[in-house]
This record gives structure tokens, sequence and C-alpha cells, in this order.
């Protein structure tokens, strides 16, 4: 690896800032990692592990402690209310025949296992650190922490950071906050439920992700367009006045169990992701939709390829230049189609047509970054 970046600074400790910590030491970078938490995430919401997601995974060694986390499955299947079959789409496994197509987990878990990977690797992780601001020099640049510690890297990483001194957070400024909201809770599993499930009606729809043989992850879509008073209606009102198999949901779901309410965000840089000698990756470059699972691959693709460009890149400007040709014309592409998913869930238009979208994003994905 270039000794140019022998040190590599990542800010934020989520799904994109721990994957590139596991890939940019798996490259020989020693690699710092700053959170402003006191430790990992551990969220009661799923994780869908699609095939582009797993094909990163195996990759980095991580794919076997997944499918043994998760439950792993083939297949999507999509249900109209009464739970008649709307169409299935294919799950190929990217990540060869020795292992699923897919696996649904607790996102907390997903965590976890990054996590291990990267102490297994000698990551250093900072909790309680957070950043003040990131200084860049000709030689590198210096991440400056609120407690006046202070750590020199030659590359400094925005994984998702959020009010850092010196790094301009343009996304913020680029992207929209779409009418709606996912409502993310963790149930007992529907018997016969075997794979990623949407169930579509006409006032209410949701996916179905089990997790293990016990539970099921279940995101309500929410339209916040509609009156204060329904849209803030708990979510087992809302399945318990759904019609058909929805409402059977209601009686899966324990009164006490948390329920994460995740807001629709949808954003594109439109220019570098670079700031100097900052690269931002993950939410920090793009916001997607949750459709089709793109949201947290399209984080650890970036990570991956940054690990692997740092092996043989002998300049910043490389670096940079390199990154951006694999990453932010495909991504912007995934960005188009998960969004205009997320619209066609506000405003159906005569052309909506969620196979169709999902058809054009296979090629692309299919592909590795």
């Amino acid at each position: 690896m270039a000794r140019r970046f022998h040190r590599v600074g990542i800010v934020g400790a989520g799904l994109a800032g721990l994957t590139a910590a596991v890939a940019c030491a798996a490259a020989g970078a020693h690699v710092d990692v700053f959170d402003a938490a006191d430790g990992l995430a551990a969220p009661p919401a799923p994780i869908n592990v699609v095939p582009n997601l797993m094909r990163e995974l195996a990759g980095l060694g991580l794919a076997e402690r997944c499918v043994r986390a998760g439950f792993p499955y083939h297949g999507v299947s999509f249900l109209d209310a009464d739970g008649r079959s709307l169409f299935e789409l294919p799950t190929p496994a990217l990540a060869g025949a020795h292992l699923p197509s897919s696996v649904g987990m607790r996102y907390g878990e997903l965590l976890r296992i990054v996590r291990d990977a990267a102490l297994d690797r000698g990551v250093a992780m900072h909790w309680r650190s957070r950043v003040g601001a990131i200084e860049a020099s000709p030689s590198g640049s210096r991440i400056a922490l609120d407690d006046g510690r202070e750590v020199a890297v030659d590359l400094a990483v925005l994984a998702g950071g959020r009010g850092v001194q010196g790094v301009a957070m343009a996304i913020e400024r680029e992207a929209d906050r779409l009418p709606q909201r996912w409502d993310h809770v963790l149930m007992r599993r529907p018997r016969g439920l075997d794979r990623a499930t949407w169930v579509i009606g006409p006032d209410a729809k949701a996916l179905l992700v089990p997790v293990d043989v016990h539970q099921t992850g279940l995101a309500l879509l929410r339209d916040e367009r509609m009156a204060h008073e329904h849209a803030s209606r708990p979510l087992r009102d809302v399945l318990m006045a759904a019609r058909g198999l929805m409402r059977t949901f209601a009686a899966l779901v324990d009164d006490e169990s948390p329920v994460i309410a995740r807001p629709v965000m949808t954003g594109m840089l439109s220019g570098p992701w670079h700031d100097g000698l900052v690269l931002r990756i993950g939410s920090s470059a793009h916001l997607l939709p949750p459709h089709f699972g793109q949201a947290g691959a399209q984080s650890v693709e970036d990570a991956v390829v940054l690990g692997a460009l740092l092996r043989d890149a002998g300049s910043h400007d490389e670096l940079f230049v390199r990154f951006m040709a694999r990453r932010a014309g495909r991504a912007a592409r995934v960005h188009a189609l998960t969004t205009q998913a997320a619209r066609w869930d506000l405003t159906p238009e005569p052309a909506t047509d969620l196979s169709s979208l999902a058809r054009q994003l296979s090629p692309l994905v299919e592909q590795p970054a």
C-alpha cells in the first residue's frame, strides 16, 4: 500500500464508517474511528442484506457471520391486502453459490459484526469523541476533538458526521425530506413467512423481513400529508384499521415493542465528494430512500471501493479521481431509481411499476462497484 495513506481517520461509527474501517485496515492502513456516542448503536430495527450488500460483506469476510446471525432467504414476494400474490422478484446469489442471496437481520447485530471485524484488524475505536474540526495541510489532515485531543491522519473520511468545522456538509443543502416516513418494529414472525415480503393494500403498505425464526421486522409506510391525528396514530392502531392481511399483523406486535420512525430523505451531492483532503462516503455523500435495500448497500460499496483504491493510489488527487469514477455515477443511478419508487409511494401515476424499477436496478447492482 502507498505510504501516503498509512493512517486513516474515520468520523462516524455507523455502517459506512465501520465497513470503511475494515476495508482500509485490510488494505494496510492504521485506522482510527471517532464517534460522539457512548458506544455502538443497537436500534430495534431490521436491515435487509440484499444481494449486492451480501456480495460486499462476503468480500470483507463477514457474510458467513451474517448468515449465522440472521435469517437467510431467496426471492422477494409482493402480495395484495388479502395475501394474494401480485408478483415475485428473484434475488441472484451475487456472493457465490455457497451463500444465500439475501439475509434479514437486526441492524444492531450487523453493526456488531462489522465492529468486531474492525477490532480484530486493529482499528482503534474512539467513543465519546466528538470531532470539532478537520484541518487540512499539504501533507495530510488533523482531526481535532472537542476534548482537546488532536490526531494527525493522511486521509480523513467523513461517514455521516454532522457539525464538523472545516468541512462543508453540502448534502444537507441538497437533500429533500419527503412527506413520508417508515415506522419500524420487531414483531413475532407470521407463520409461513420465509422471505422478504411486501404487502400493498389500498390503505396501507408494509415490508416484512424475517430476522430469525422467531421474529420479523415490519416497516410500515406513513404518509405525513394526511391529517395530523391520522399520521400520528400508533402503529398497531393503523394495522388494526387496515383490511385483510395487514390487520393480522397487529396481533403479532407487542405493546411494549419500541417503534423506530425514520423519515425518508433523498439527496445526492452534485459535485465532488471530497473537500480538501476529506472524503465523504455514505450518508455524507448520498441519502437514498430505503427501497430495494440500497441505502445500506451503497454505503458499504463506498467503503469497499475506498479500501481497494488505498492499496495503490499514490496521491490524494489520484485517489479522489478514481473513487469518483467508480462511485458517483453508479450511486446517482441507484439514487434516481429509489427516489422514483419513494415518489410513487406518495403520488401513484399510470406508469407506477415497482417491478419495472427493480428490473432496471438489477443489472446495475449485479455488477461489482
